[in-house]
């Protein structure tokens, strides 16, 4: 036998494994578990869309978490503060949307609300894309009246065991009278908060309100303990 056929012998007899039962079954198996994966991922992407969409629909519109960065609301909300804030109370509101889409009812008097004002130019922040808490004090028609610590409402004292004013009282004296559709707002700690005595438009527009602030539910280090909004 001749070199050349002896060559051909040897190789003849290496398997080829393109052909082999075993590459043809792991190909089968390939081939099953992707047709699995297209029959599934229809079904995945659906139940994904969903839970992306039931996330949205409780952020925007349900309950919503809030980090306060300051101390205009201590000694009741602290900074570095979470918050919980329910949104359902006063109205519908929808994913990417700023603002109350359908109201069903009003912040109460005494309520510590999350919402969102315009841009004030009198300031250099830009107030507009900020979250701002603040405790609600005058409600539309009501006259407001700040004399140093005390606030009377339509002529009555009103009663706040919530307010701390570090260094004494301001010498703020203004009168306020609440539009239609707005509500008055100031934060607990009176010589350290930012609020509706002092802003160019003094009132928060009710769609503007995102909610009711009812927990901390993670406290700064400061605080003992978690608990209820009063």
């Amino acid at each position: 036998m001749s070199n050349a056929a002896k060559i051909n012998d040897q190789y003849s007899m290496i398997p080829i494994f393109e052909d082999s039962e075993l590459v043809r079954s792991a190909r089968r198996r390939w081939h099953k578990r992707m047709r699995r994966v297209k029959h599934r991922a229809p079904v995945l992407l659906k139940i994904a869309v969903v839970l992306i969409g039931c996330a949205l629909f409780v952020k925007s519109a349900v309950v919503e978490a809030f980090y306060v960065p300051s101390t205009s609301m201590s000694p009741t909300v602290k900074a570095m503060d979470y918050i919980l804030v329910e949104k359902f109370l006063y109205g519908l509101r929808v994913p990417f949307v700023e603002r109350t889409v359908v109201p069903w009812s009003k912040p109460k008097r005494g309520e510590v609300v999350v919402f969102k004002r315009s841009d004030d130019p009198a300031t250099t922040l830009d107030e507009g894309e900020q979250s701002l808490v603040k405790r609600v004090i005058g409600l539309e028609g009501d006259l407001v009246e700040i004399d140093g610590a005390a606030v009377h409402i339509n002529g009555a004292l009103l009663n706040e065991p919530y307010v701390r004013f570090l260094g004494g009282a301001t010498g703020v004296q203004e009168v306020f009278r609440v539009p239609r559709g707005r509500v008055f707002v100031l934060g607990d700690n009176r010589n350290d908060s930012f609020d509706s005595r002092f802003w160019s438009d003094p009132f928060v527009a009710l769609e503007q309100v995102i909610g009711k602030a009812v927990v901390v539910y993670w406290a700064s280090a400061d605080r003992q303990a978690s608990g209820l909004i009063m």
